[in-house]
């Protein structure tokens, strides 16, 4: 009998979870109860956040541990949670009962005042919120006398006390009504900082150099998923980093991991999703509608007044994909394609996103970034600000902060996306001050008094960088100084299934089968994306297969259409023309490699995308080497068998291939 107890306990201390405890929350109940029943629920917040501290304050909750709230109470007050589960055994916070969603209120009738989070997590990993629904507008200031115009739903922090803080999903909640207890912008203050209002808040602290080694500090795999987030005075989700910015590691100093999908974002004061050092993120099957919300000449407003769909700043790969965005509004930024790329970001992809009625424009990419692209996206009549602030088609800036000289972006990519403006308000304008650019076979289309260019063409290379325009549609009303820089032009109605200018989806804009887009584009190697098909990006191809209606398109091999639909293409493949295959670009020795394999170029040129792929095609490593340079030391990695491979070396004019054998 010893024995199997002794067994026994062995068993529970090696398996976390296996007594996983479920504590019960009624607005009914009682805190002097145990919890541990229906029957006997606790009451409070409070009481919940004194089983939710860490161990120094006393803290019981366990991994694999539920707390779970009584569908259709509402409990006022504050949740804080300071202890962590386990990746298999996760703490998760939920809900029991039929009915709406538990509310979790940072205010109401709380002799204290309201709180600046409802929920607090701090130093947290592990942890699973599913079915809550979470409220915060502070109108009554009580003891609290400071942050008095912020307000979070949840706010999640990370400090050096707890380091890395991982594994965190949100899922199936209502965000809603979040606002500070002085947001009115009586003052005209149009700053992001005076409007901290915010559903879902990641703040993380920078890393710990006061330790050797230093202590990272950081978010990592957040995963946030069929949420609703409604009437919020700002930004619904904000993620930041305070480590140093620019730092060309990807990982180092941002957070990593964030997947923000399958939600919906209707009238925020402020944008849908914020990235500030970020590295891998994926935003993607998101609606937006009405962000941006507010009225500054109102005495009574409490909205920012400035918002879209995501937008993104010192973040290194990032996809932004298969969003809707519906009237986004803004006194600054605002733009198309379900949001724009800040300073400072590096492999950056807009696409298949389809925005509408956006107060700014279509493309913003700002200063030092590299490698940005906006590809098979429809825009339908974004850029109507009226006072003409930062209203364009196309908006390639250098700015990367007040004061500060401005730094060229380098290698954008803005092709196979379709623009269409028929209202008279339209009227966008084209600006580009950058290094490398390639405006590819997109279709411009303006008509019933709306307008591209009208105002100014400003082109504006630096350091000798190019200026590619080609095989791009241009119909109606667009200035000559822009269709005029494009050698091969193309002229035409795309005939457009059935164009509408409100409420509209992409299948509005697939194109009939007499368009004059169809087999008119250019063939040429789309940029590359190093992390495609790993991590969060496991379902992510390097190079598309189809577009956004589910045509099939190869843009490496075969003629394209124009336009963000490849529908009726004949699969014609790429003529001589088009795209220049060479066998003096580069030479690669030694053949056989062991690990390092070098890469001469016959000459300094600008920037060349590099590819290493198996023979059966799999995708091996990826990457650029910078202009100026023309020494490649390559390290394949670790994990790479022998046989045979292949590099490919690129840029928009001329490719080689070469094959070489890995032997180990």
């Amino acid at each position: 009998m010893q024995t199997r107890f002794i067994f026994l306990l062995f068993v529970l201390m090696i398996t976390p979870g296996l007594l996983a405890t479920n504590y019960y929350i009624s607005a009914e109940g009682n805190d002097n109860n145990d919890g541990l029943t229906e029957s006997t629920p606790w009451q409070t917040l409070a009481k919940v956040s004194e089983a939710g501290a860490n161990d120094k304050n006393g803290g019981f909750i366990q991994p694999g541990d539920q707390i779970l709230f009584r569908s259709g109470d509402t409990f006022e007050g504050q949740l804080v949670i300071n202890r962590s589960g386990t990746h298999d055994n996760p703490i998760v916070i939920s809900k029991y009962g039929d009915g709406e969603l538990p509310i979790l209120s940072g205010s109401g009738d709380i002799p204290s005042g309201d709180f600046i989070e409802a929920v607090k997590l701090v130093n947290t990993s592990h942890i699973v919120m599913d079915g809550i629904w979470i409220k915060n507008d502070r109108k009554y200031q009580g003891d609290i006398t400071w942050g008095t115009n912020s307000s979070y739903g949840i706010k999640v922090i990370a400090n050096k006390w707890g380091g890395i803080s991982k594994d965190l999903t949100f899922r199936n909640l209502k965000i809603t009504d979040v606002f500070g207890y002085d947001m009115i912008d009586w003052e005209g203050k149009f700053t992001l900082d005076y409007y901290n209002a915010k559903g879902i808040f990641f703040d993380s602290d920078k890393n710990d150099d006061t330790v050797m080694p230093v202590k990272e500090v950081r978010f990592e795999d957040v995963l946030i998923e069929d949420c609703y987030f409604y009437n919020l005075g700002s930004t619904a989700i904000s993620a930041r980093n305070l480590n140093p910015p620019n730092n060309p590691v990807s990982e180092e100093g941002r957070n990593c991991n964030f997947v923000i999908r399958n939600n919906t974002f209707e009238q925020l004061g402020g944008d849908g999703v914020v990235f500030a050092s970020v590295c891998n993120g994926l935003v993607e099957n998101n609606e937006f509608i009405d962000l941006g919300w507010g009225d500054h000449t109102s005495s009574t407003d409490r909205y920012y007044g400035r918002g879209e769909g995501c937008w993104i700043w010192d973040s290194h790969n990032i996809i932004v994909q298969y969003n809707r965005q519906y009237r986004a509004r803004g006194f600054g930024d605002t733009y198309g394609a379900a949001g724009h790329i800040d300073f400072f970001c590096k492999n950056s992809i807009f696409q298949y996103n389809y925005s509408e009625d956006t107060e700014g424009g279509f493309v913003e990419i700002l200063g030092d970034c590299e490698n940005s692209t906006f590809r098979y996206n429809v825009s339908v009549n974004d850029g109507h600000r009226a006072n003409g602030h930062h209203r364009y088609s196309i908006w390639l800036s250098g700015w990367v902060g007040k004061d500060i000289t401005p730094v060229p972006s380098d290698e954008n990519y803005i092709h196979n996306n379709t623009v269409y403006l028929d209202d008279p308000k339209c009227k966008p304008d084209i600006s580009i001050f950058a290094e490398d650019t390639y405006i590819y076979n997109n279709i411009f289309y303006a008509m019933n008094g709306a307008q591209i260019g009208s105002g100014g063409v400003e082109i504006e290379m630096q350091n000798g960088g190019e200026l590619k325009v080609s095989n791009n549609l241009f119909y109606g009303n667009i200035a000559t100084a822009f269709s005029n820089l494009d050698t091969r032009k193309v002229s035409g109605d795309p005939l457009f299934s059935m164009p509408v200018s409100s409420n509209g989806s992409y299948d509005n804009f697939d194109i009939q089968s007499t368009s004059a887009a169809i087999d008119k584009g250019l063939s040429f190697p789309e940029p590359t994306f190093p992390m495609a098909g790993q991590g969060i990006f496991a379902d992510v191809q390097l190079v598309p297969s189809k577009d956004v209606f589910g045509n099939a398109i190869d843009i490496e091999n075969l003629i394209p259409n124009i336009g963000a639909s490849n529908a009726h293409n004949s699969g014609d493949q790429v003529g001589i023309e088009d795209l220049k295959q060479v066998s003096d670009l580069f030479s690669i020795y030694p053949n056989p490699v062991r690990n390092l394999l070098n890469v001469n170029l016959s000459e300094i040129g600008k920037q060349l995308s590099y590819e290493v792929y198996s023979i059966q095609g799999q995708l091996v490593t990826a990457g650029y080497l910078k202009a100026g340079l023309n020494i490649l030391k390559l390290n394949l990695p670790g994990n790479a068998k022998n046989g045979i491979y292949f590099i490919r070396m690129a840029n928009a004019d001329v490719f080689q291939t070469e094959r070489f054998v890995l032997y180990r």
